[in-house]
């Protein structure tokens, strides 16, 4: 269990414990004594149960349990005092609609004063020794490549990994983009091990053909050394994978890209099922919507657009139209931006993501999923595929309304942005499950609900 899993569970338990002690020392003595032991459950539950729920909710909106961006304290507190505003408003709510749950006297206001304390506390504790021994690992990182740059700017900025950079070694360049000293050459890792006791070695290499000390990385796993490669720590950290230090042979003989009939059955009764009852509940708004946009541009109300999908084939992908039509002079572009011709009335369907309902008759039709790689144009896809290795194998799923990159990177912009999303398509492709799924769907409903783009 990482130091993230560990100081989430710590955070969740004593979130548990203040509640659970102060909804107690809030019920009247005259309720529970004479009562049994059951019906001072009864009592005790369900207010229990309110508070905690409220109080998790807000804090996973507000980013409290997002471990992998770093956050500073200032920040930190920010992010609390919000979802602790936030609980106290939607208790409020909630005791105005269920009276008979309020808690009496000022102990909720308490109970949230001492979760910020408590919160700030074993945050501050714990991030504080994460970067110490012996509550540390000591890293070496082999290699001064753009991957080695990327791993020390995680272990440098990330307390959560509970890591210390002591060094890198490389061949004919410095470390400054790394943060961290030199300590020489490739093939003097055994005395670099020796003098500085690193608990892992990371190889980071841009070519190892020849540099790579296979006798001394050998020499130094037997001593109980970690010897790990770049990109699966990279992925371990970011949630993504590589794509710029992938080899074939890592996609080929790697672990992962294992998914069952099962599973895909599942996903697709879970996806059909829930694209139903989305039809269904937002029935109205799609009234409304299509006549604002009738009466804001002229135009039809569904943009249609060809799209690739599972296996490179093409379907024609349904959303509400969010710009103005484009005159015979105009032409379109791979890549451009657009926001001049955004409307109105499309600027705020994008923003909380409205203008894709339509495309939940792409997933009844089977030419979506609920969640999957977002699908590209098919011109797009011709010169993406052309520039960034792997990017067809985004087409070995079915496409989604939501994905993990929409959630992690949000819109592209350029081919940069582009294989940085499919970094982590593919992290997704190769670890896909139900419950990845559902996780995926949480922090759409959270983006979609803050307006906000991820990435």
């Amino acid at each position: 269990m990482s130091l993230a899993q560990r100081l989430a569970w710590l955070e969740v338990l004593s979130t548990l414990g203040i509640l659970s002690v102060v909804t107690l020392a809030s019920l009247p003595p005259e309720g529970i004594v004479g009562a049994t032991a059951a019906t001072a459950v009864t009592i005790l539950l369900p207010r229990l149960f309110i508070i905690v729920g409220v109080c998790f909710v807000c804090f996973y909106f507000c980013d409290l349990y997002n471990f992998e961006d770093p956050h500073d304290f200032g920040d930190l507190f920010g992010r609390l005092c919000r979802a602790l505003g936030w609980s106290a408003l939607l208790l409020a709510t909630t005791y105005l609609v269920f009276p008979n749950t309020i808690v009496r006297g000022n102990f909720v206001s308490h109970a949230l004063l001492l979760l910020l304390c408590a919160v700030l506390l074993i945050r501050g504790a714990v991030y504080a020794l994460a970067k110490r021994a012996p509550f540390s690992e000591r890293v070496l990182i082999m290699g001064v490549s753009s991957l080695a740059a990327q791993l020390a700017d995680q272990i440098r900025t990330r307390p959560d990994l509970a890591l210390r950079l002591v060094g890198v070694l490389g061949e004919g360049a410095t470390a400054t983009a790394l943060w961290a000293p030199r300590l020489g050459h490739y093939d003097d890792v055994a005395d670099v091990v020796r003098r500085h006791r690193p608990d892992r070695i990371i190889v980071a290499m841009a070519d190892r053909r020849s540099h790579l000390p296979v006798a001394q990385l050998l020499a130094c796993r037997v001593r109980g050394v970690r010897i790990e490669e770049g990109p699966q720590v990279l992925e371990r950290f970011t949630r993504r994978l590589a794509v710029e230090s992938l080899t074939p042979s890592a996609l080929i003989f790697g672990d992962g890209f294992r998914v069952t009939r099962g599973q895909l059955l599942v996903k697709r009764v879970m996806s059909v099922a829930i694209a139903i009852v989305a039809l269904v509940l937002t029935a109205p708004l799609v009234a409304v919507v299509a006549l604002g946009i009738k009466l804001e541009s002229r135009g039809p109300v569904f943009f249609i657009q060809e799209r690739v999908g599972l296996h490179g084939r093409l379907f024609r992908l349904v959303k509400f139209r969010t710009m103005r039509v484009l005159d015979a002079r105009e032409t379109d572009t791979v890549l451009r931006d657009n926001r001049s011709r955004v409307t109105l009335l499309g600027a705020v369907l994008r923003r909380y993501r409205l203008d894709e309902i339509p495309q939940f008759i792409n997933i009844l039709r089977g030419d979506m999923s609920l969640v999957g790689p977002r699908p590209e144009m098919a011109e797009n896809v011709a010169t993406f595929s052309t520039v960034i290795p792997y990017y067809n194998l985004r087409h070995e799923v079915r496409p989604g309304l939501t994905g993990w990159a929409q959630v992690r990177a949000g819109y592209s912009m350029s081919v940069e942005e582009v294989t940085r999303k499919l970094c982590y398509d593919l992290y997704y492709i190769k670890h896909m499950s139900a419950l990845f799924d559902l996780r995926i769907l949480f922090d759409t409903v959270k983006f979609v609900l803050s307006g906000k783009r991820p990435g």
